[in-house]
């Protein structure tokens, strides 16, 4: 049989102390498989643009350095990437993130076996600022789900950890605009299953400065919400659909408490209500039982954990 080729797409600008750590744990993955990477460098202004040089010569041509000359931003720069990729299989990651041994390994077994699914994720260890492992990504186990639970329950997966076939290069080709990554699980969703590994298998760092979630929240809930939008709504019941929005609506409200800012759920819940299709007393009885359900998980959380507040940073 022919061996089979993964790339890797890495997007990293000014990330000099961690692109180094992220590159040698993809290059040095052991699996039967070519694997070769494409590093989107965004115009770095650090030493990045050196750190990637340097690693080129040591791996050869096994790593690409694209070396933008403008800043794309971090979704034409990954999109970029992605639809450059070619082989059976596309993973990426984000140059602050890095990956465990054994990864590729067991995702490429996970999809061989299983026919029926568009892309496998695993957990990942949280890494705060310090180096510190402080937690997981998530609380989802071993686990193959569709479309309908992934809308349900909102985004909790990682996308460091993501591997993909060669086919849902059109979660990237069909949208021009930019994206969040939950917009892209739900498009690998829409064609097949999609696969959890319980394990970590990747290192996720916390509170990054190149985070988009720390930098433009606002801009993140409302490409959230084009995301909810964008599932056709023949695939999936009228019940998931609620049951998503009322999620959505659920991560704005806390959201509001922690930046003591009524007026933020309050501008939302309107747009939510409107494009509900149960109706706003079922919408709000979901609304209420997605708050109940994740506060009591997080006040788990913290008994368990009591040194730390991020030991789960998604709960599913």
């Amino acid at each position: 049989m022919k061996r089979q080729r993964i790339t890797v797409c890495v997007a990293t600008y000014n990330q000099e102390e961690t692109i180094e750590a992220c590159l040698r744990s993809i290059l040095d993955q052991e699996v039967d498989a070519d694997v070769d990477v494409l590093v989107g460098d965004d115009a770095s202004t650090d030493r990045t643009s050196l750190i990637i040089k340097e690693l080129n010569l040591e791996y050869g041509v096994r790593l690409t350095h694209l070396r933008r000359e403008t800043n794309h931003g971090p979704y034409n720069n990954m999109r970029d990437l992605i639809l450059k990729a070619e082989g059976d299989f596309i993973a990426r990651v984000d140059g602050d993130d890095y990956w465990l041994p054994g990864k590729l390994a067991l995702q490429t077994e996970f999809l061989n076996a299983n026919g029926d699914c568009t892309a496998v994720y695993s957990n990942a260890l949280l890494e705060n600022s310090s180096g510190v492992r402080i937690g997981f990504f998530n609380d989802v186990g071993d686990w193959v789900f569709g479309i309908s639970e992934l809308l349900s329950r909102g985004n909790f997966l990682c996308n460091s950890t993501v591997l993909f076939r060669v086919a849902c290069k059109r979660a990237w080709s069909d949208v021009l605009t930019p994206q969040i990554d939950y917009r892209a699980h739900l498009w690998h969703a829409r064609h097949g299953k999609l696969g959890h590994i319980g394990e970590p298998l990747a290192v996720y760092r916390v509170g990054s400065t190149q985070s988009m979630v720390r930098t433009t929240n606002s801009r993140v809930r409302d490409l959230y919400w084009e995301a909810i939008e964008s599932v056709p709504r023949e695939l999936v019941s009228r019940f998931a659909v609620a049951m998503g929005t009322a999620d959505f609506l659920r991560r704005v409200f806390f959201k509001s408490l922690h930046t003591m800012d009524p007026r933020l759920v309050f501008s939302w819940a309107r747009r939510v209500i409107d494009a509900a299709p149960l109706g706003i007393m079922l919408t709000m009885l979901l609304f209420c039982e997605s708050v109940l359900r994740m506060s009591v998980k997080i006040a788990l959380g913290y008994l368990m954990f009591p040194s730390t507040k991020k030991k789960i940073l998604y709960y599913r």
